[in-house]
């Protein structure tokens, strides 16, 4: 079974990620052939508008297959993650810098890789069914594939939470915050891509899919949930330039707020040093460009692998499956501002293949 699949449908193209098993979790053979399919789309002059999907109906795309990176940590230059993560994030640019509109079916499950993937698209589409999530600190990691450029951007703490929490959102969430800009009942699905698909089979431009798309996206056909108690205590909480003090608001009002106290819980069971870094990849993203950030994140995953909580944090949850890590750090207080800063020291011999 093709782990990729293509269509084309007049000047409509779809690309489909096909691991529902695995909850189209990206391996490097499928970044490699999205890649492939891009590249020869954006050379297509038929083709006006891209649409990205998930096979099944439980994700779009769960992350990346993290496994093989764990198998694959014993390997002197960490070859396999090199390639890995240097090509992922080439693909995540070039789905933003894409010279046509993309749309991106947040349908079911969509985190880590899967968010990165799509975040650059034009439309980003979430449904009832969509649990958004960077949940990485988790496994000992960091929230990559270029996220802390947005999540740096993101305002009330909101970017704070979700990276660090690592906790899921849905639709009416992703709405309220701008994060998603299209909402779709999952019911509707069949009929959606069905109009797509005629109007690509009629030869509709990218300006006439696009103006379609913008009358179908209008506020008034999103969701109506409120979702402004969830976001104030975010930002209750979140919205500090300081971690110390994000950990001191939850633990003053854990007593009286299950919120904060659940936040708290969360918190402590993440890894002490990938909150760390986390936080100050945070920080510096806030200046940089988007290749900036995903350049600077290339240089922790390895360093993450090399000298951070990743591998006991796989081990953990997806390898003996005891969900008990031994993190390197029993508390935030026992990592170093040395540490912290050792992550961010260039490893020279990486780069990533941009298109350009």
């Amino acid at each position: 079974m093709d782990s990729v699949v293509s269509d084309k449908t007049g000047t409509v193209a779809w690309l489909g990620l096909n691991r529902p098993k695995q909850l189209n979790a990206l391996s490097l053979e499928m970044i490699r052939l999205l890649r492939q399919q891009l590249d020869e789309m954006a050379q297509d002059p038929s083709i006006q508008l891209v649409v990205l999907y998930g096979e099944g109906d439980r994700a779009f795309c769960a992350g990346g297959d993290i496994r093989a990176l764990y198998d694959a940590k014993d390997e002197p230059n960490l070859d396999t993650a090199a390639a890995f993560f240097s090509e992922e994030y080439a693909l995540d640019d070039r789905v933003a810098r894409f010279p046509k509109p993309v749309v991106a079916l947040w349908d079911g499950i969509v985190m880590g890789g899967g968010v990165g993937l799509t975040y650059g698209a034009t439309w980003k589409v979430a449904t009832d069914r969509t649990r958004f999530a960077m949940p990485e600190t988790g496994i000992g990691f960091f929230p990559d594939v270029g996220m802390c450029h947005a999540l740096s951007r993101m305002q009330g703490g909101l970017g704070h939470y979700l990276a660090l929490t690592g906790e899921s959102v849905g639709s009416d969430v992703l709405l309220a915050a701008g994060v998603a800009n299209g909402w779709l009942a999952s019911g509707e699905r069949p009929s959606f891509e069905a109009e797509l698909v005629k109007r690509g089979e009629q030869g509709e431009t990218a300006e006439q899919l696009q103006r379609w798309l913008n009358e179908r996206f209008t506020p008034e056909h999103r969701p109506a949930e409120d979702v402004a108690d969830f976001l104030q205590r975010v930002q209750a909480y979140f919205d500090s330039p300081s971690l110390s003090d994000i950990l001191a608001r939850l633990r003053e009002g854990s007593t009286r707020d299950p919120f904060a106290a659940k936040a708290l819980d969360i918190l402590r069971q993440r890894s002490p040093l990938s909150l760390a870094v986390t936080f100050e990849a945070l920080r510096r993203a806030r200046n940089a460009t988007y290749r900036e950030v995903l350049e600077t994140d290339l240089n922790l995953a390895l360093q993450f692998i090399r000298r951070g909580d990743f591998v006991e944090g796989v081990r953990a949850q997806l390898v003996d499956k005891d969900r008990r890590p031994r993190w390197r750090h029993a508390d935030l207080a026992s990592v170093t501002h040395e540490e912290v800063e050792a992550f961010f020291e260039p490893i020279t011999h990486l780069s990533i293949p941009f298109a350009d």
